[in-house]
């Protein structure tokens, strides 16, 4: 059996936006303490230490909060085979990925389909502002779906999406309830991000963590 032994870590940059790969070994480790990974435009994206407890520290700055998170992964994690996503604690925003370079990549490139899906199914007239912005709250969106916090205050259980220029309408098919989204910039991404649930139906305020 062939265990490798590079990983992939992938951060979403502060200052160009764009997203960099960081090919790293589990021999360097035990010699590199406080490594920095930087962005190919030079700016830092993290730091990154093993703690000797099985853990690795990522000083990861956060252009949403504009302060530095201290985020922990379990070495299992970091090595095991599939993508797991890195979010900043506070505002609960994607900025990477770990795991295998490959499916990083196919992660990635599944992303940029779905938003330009979402681009597509927008009449050329009610064009989407900020694509990538609406990718992530429908991606936000889904998350809480997944765990089934996403519901109608009558009960219905079939929820459908209707994606509009600058915001995201959900519409129960049962009683017709509904809960609108925006979807347009950095706060209403901040806004879904510190969502649990999401209840439809007049009248009806999002639920948000406590």
């Amino acid at each position: 059996m062939v265990i490798s032994t590079l990983s992939t870590l992938a951060l979403y940059c502060s200052r160009c936006g764009k997203i960099q790969m960081h090919n790293l070994s589990r021999f360097d480790w035990k010699k590199d303490v406080g490594r920095q990974l930087t962005c190919s435009c030079g700016q830092c994206q993290a730091t990154v230490t093993g703690t000797g407890h099985n853990q690795y520290l990522l000083d990861v700055p956060c252009v949403v909060c504009e302060t530095n998170h201290i985020i922990c992964v379990d070495i299992k994690d970091f090595w095991r085979g599939k993508v797991n996503k890195i979010y900043c604690p506070i505002a609960n925003l994607e900025l990477g990925f770990s795991g295998d370079r490959l499916a990083i990549e196919h992660t990635i490139a599944e992303h940029q389909r779905e938003i330009d899906s979402v681009s597509r199914e927008v009449a050329s007239d009610d064009y989407i502002e900020n694509p990538q912005i609406m990718f992530e709250v429908l991606n936000k969106i889904h998350d809480i779906a997944e765990k089934g916090g996403v519901y109608c205050h009558c009960g219905g259980g079939v929820i459908e999406v209707d994606v509009q220029s600058g915001f995201v309408e959900l519409v129960c098919t049962h009683c017709d309830g509904r809960k609108v989204i925006k979807a347009n910039t950095e706060d209403d991404l901040q806004q879904v991000a510190s969502l649990v649930t999401i209840e439809l139906g007049p009248g009806r305020c999002f639920h948000h963590r406590h």
